[in-house]
């Protein structure tokens, strides 16, 4: 089977009712309108895109964000957004050249095998890739293909959704200008088998001037999304961000390494957030870096955690 990360707006807001209840949906709803909406872009132009972002991120974070003068995380995440231009971040933030950053800082031996790399989807070498591999798309965040059975696949309408990608411009809508700095390519990686667990665990590690403060962990992202934050030490900490707390996980086999990995990955930066997954003990693999983590509207309970996060920035 495959799995295309791509829904329509109503499985959306279905995904948001699920996860969020009827508030999930108003949310997703005013998101839409205000970023994805035809109407969108004549807003920002109107409101200034400093008050338009304001506006977009207000519901989900529980007070009106200072940009200007930031304090809170999520303040500083938009401040970045608004405020900075610096080319390494588009090349950190392409699926494709952050291969290259990463080999320089640590290696390439936590870098998945790349199939293929196109710039046209008619190109894909279908019969030559093995049974299971991701499909993405080099210049944006959070679309993927992914395949488990080759031979279940539709080979015509995976070209189409990769056309789809390939056209359109990513980052204008939510201001992370560094997307829109990258070339439209294809990429085609090794499927990253977790043995019992359907997708692989995402440890994701929040790093502030190259020392990571804590860690998220993502469940149920196709279902109902839950997150479980823990300390360095692994520790569970006593707040949420954005979805209700998910369970309790054993401490991964090899946490110390990949902490000492984030932060390497993450030393050029003021804050990076680092994503990694251990499958297996002693594997340890690259997922990605994100510079704008929930585009500066995901929101923590209680609120302040939000403002004692951002002191480490």
């Amino acid at each position: 089977m495959s799995k295309v990360k791509t829904k329509s707006k109503i499985e959306l807001l279905a995904q948001s009712y699920r996860d969020s209840g009827i508030k999930g949906v108003v949310i997703n709803v005013w998101l839409y309108l205000l970023e994805h909406s035809v109407v969108a872009p004549f807003v920002e132009k109107l409101l200034g895109k400093t008050y338009h972002q304001k506006l977009i991120s207000f519901p989900t974070l529980g007070y009106w964000p200072n940009i200007r003068s930031p304090r809170s995380l999520n303040e500083k995440i938009m401040h970045r957004m608004l405020f900075t231009d610096k080319d390494l971040y588009s090349k950190v933030a392409d699926k494709w050249r952050v291969r290259e950053y990463v080999n320089k800082k640590v290696g390439d031996q936590i870098l998945n095998d790349v199939y293929y790399v196109t710039d046209d989807p008619e190109t894909i070498p279908f019969d030559d890739l093995p049974q299971k591999f991701v499909i993405k798309p080099t210049h944006s965040c959070g679309n993927v293909i992914i395949v488990e059975d080759k031979d279940s696949i539709n080979f015509g309408d995976i070209k189409e959704s990769c056309k789809i990608w390939m056209n359109t411009k990513y980052g204008d809508n939510t201001n992370e200008y560094w997307y829109q700095d990258i070339k439209p390519q294809i990429i085609i990686e090794e499927y990253i088998d977790s043995g019992e667990r359907k997708a692989p665990l995402d440890y994701k590690f929040f790093v502030f001037h190259g020392n990571v403060q804590f860690i998220q962990v993502d469940f149920g992202r196709f279902s109902q999304h839950k997150m479980t934050l823990y300390s360095k030490d692994w520790e569970v900490l006593d707040f949420k961000k954005g979805y209700p707390r998910g369970p309790d996980l054993e401490q991964p086999s090899d946490l110390e390494q990949m902490i000492k990995i984030a932060e390497t990955l993450g030393e050029d930066f003021d804050f990076a957030r680092v994503d990694m997954y251990n499958p297996e003990e002693g594997e340890i693999r690259f997922g990605e870096i994100t510079l704008a983590p929930g585009a500066g509207h995901s929101g923590f309970d209680p609120v302040q955690a939000d403002f004692e996060i951002g002191k480490y920035w």
